[in-house]
């Protein structure tokens, strides 16, 4: 893999800010559709389906909202301060993920 270098006074310095935030964008939108085919995929599992996958696409709605407000907010600010309040989002969605997973495993393994 080859490194390049940008010379310098070029480089945008919101352009992780941009970055990170649409990260967080695809990642919402991955736990939307996650939510939506928990919610078809499970008929044996009946109005608790409907509503894990309801609760899935609602917590990927409000990722994708912080997402776009933690951009707005971000930008002009010391990257320091950024940086700690997406420790703490990373954190929380980590837990999330996980606590889809284990609804997902549940879901599989209660279909068949």
């Amino acid at each position: 893999m080859t490194s390049r270098s940008e010379p310098p006074g070029i480089s945008d310095p919101g352009a992780p800010f941009e970055r990170t935030a649409l990260a967080w964008q695809r990642t919402a939108l991955l736990i939307a559709v996650n939510g939506a085919l928990l919610a078809r995929a499970t008929p044996a599992l009946g109005a608790q389906a409907i509503v894990l996958g309801g609760a899935t696409v609602a917590a990927a709605v409000l990722i994708w909202v912080l997402a776009s407000l933690s951009y707005r907010r971000g930008r002009g600010k010391p990257t320091s301060s950024v940086l700690t309040a997406h420790a703490r989002a990373t954190r929380a969605l980590t837990v999330l993920i996980v606590a889809i997973a284990v609804c997902d495993l549940l879901a599989i393994l209660l279909y068949r």
